[in-house]
């Protein structure tokens, strides 16, 4: 008997890969990172993954899913629930085989996070997710110190290798969903090459996704998105024009504007573009004016609301802003009415200042306005944070 209460299939069909090359079943699962990408069959059948699968089967909330229990108690979409009604509704093997017994062959979903290679240094991000970030710190002992140690560029260079090229080749051909993160997936030599590997059969089969600052458009790689079941392109954007460059630094306004357009003009019809924005104190000021250029061009904008670093949280942020901000959007009705409403729900929740963050959030900017020889004063205004 299956619980449907807390049965997940990612333990039985899918695969999350870190950009340290550890595996888990989804991003969500912090714990319990004991195998890489090659040990994929021994971690297939380990203790701990074993130990998940009859917790989630027989009606246990397993600790290291915390996040979803606490989703779903919020009334939210679980990552389970989503898995469920997506990869386990769409598996060309019957549920309760694998169930019992589990096979790698039978993996159809692939969360692959390729290393940390980047060419942008975003203020919010890591050197686990940017290579520009860590050769940045590692040239500046203060940004260190910031990011909580020093990190070694080798540790991530292992999607570069021909041994992960296989490994993609090897696994992915079977996959009914595939996604791809970073860094900048982008910027991968070898994507258009293991993309192109997979079986035409299995594309119609395939749903295909990459979050990407859209910095560069691989157009061959484009040609190929129509042989998909479906293709989502989730475009990272934070606020705009200025704003946007200072937090994702070394992308420029107009690259990311003109990029979208040519994007929308291949009018790929199995092609799903939405924006991705991170909900945070730096960018907050930005929100009506990001949103009000993507409703002109017909853009649904996905909000992320920020955990890392905490102190970019919009609890820093000043009482009078979010209070500002709730009484221009109260008849907002535009395209993005769904975007809005969850900004306005995480602003009412948050509406005190946290002074203590807002203290650490400009301490955080000045660290890097110093490296960079720019200033947050100039992007953020100055009743936001003071």
């Amino acid at each position: 008997m299956v619980d449907k209460n807390t049965f997940c299939v990612a333990p039985w069909y899918s695969l999350y890969l870190d950009s340290d090359k550890t595996i888990t079943p989804c991003c969500r699962i912090k714990n319990n990172r004991k195998y890489d990408y090659n040990q994929l069959d021994e971690y297939f059948d380990s203790s701990e993954l074993n130990e998940l699968r009859e917790d989630l089967l027989n009606g246990v909330k397993n600790k290291n899913c915390a996040s979803c229990w606490r989703d779903e108690e919020q009334g939210g979409d679980s990552l389970r629930l989503i898995s469920n009604r997506t990869v386990g509704r769409n598996t060309n093997t019957r549920l309760m085989d694998q169930v019992e017994n589990p096979e790698v062959a039978n993996i159809k979903s692939f969360d692959l996070v390729l290393g940390n290679l980047c060419n942008l240094k975003c203020i919010m991000c890591t050197p686990r997710l940017s290579s520009q970030l860590l050769a940045e710190a590692n040239a500046n002992p203060a940004l260190n110190a910031r990011h909580g140690r020093e990190y070694d560029q080798k540790d991530f260079d292992w999607p570069k290798g021909d041994d992960f090229v296989e490994w993609c080749n090897r696994y992915l051909p079977q996959a009914i969903h595939i996604k791809f993160t970073g860094g900048e997936p982008f910027i991968i030599p070898w994507i258009e090459q293991v993309i192109e590997r997979i079986p035409d059969s299995q594309k119609e089969k395939c749903v295909l996704h990459f979050t990407s600052n859209l910095t560069v458009i691989n157009p061959n790689l484009f040609e190929c998105f129509g042989k998909f079941k479906e293709v989502w392109l989730s475009v990272s954007v934070e606020g705009t024009h200025e704003t946007h460059e200072y937090l994702r630094y070394g992308h420029t306004w107009q690259k990311l504007a003109s990029n979208l357009k040519l994007v929308q003009d291949m009018k790929i019809k199995n092609l799903i573009l939405k924006i991705n924005h991170v909900v945070q104190a730096p960018s907050y000021h930005s929100i009506m004016a990001m949103t009000n250029f993507f409703d002109s061009i017909v853009l649904e904008i996905r909000p992320i609301m920020l955990t890392y670093p905490k102190h970019f949280h919009i609890s820093a942020l000043t009482r009078h802003v979010k209070e500002k901000f709730l009484a221009d959007t109260e008849d907002y009705s535009g395209l993005n009415k769904e975007f809005i409403n969850f900004v306005r729900n995480a602003t009412q929740e948050n509406i005190e200042q946290d002074k203590t963050l807002t203290a650490d959030c400009i301490k955080h900017l000045e660290d890097f306005d110093k490296v960079r020889k720019n200033s947050y004063k100039d992007i953020i205004p100055i009743d936001n944070l003071c």
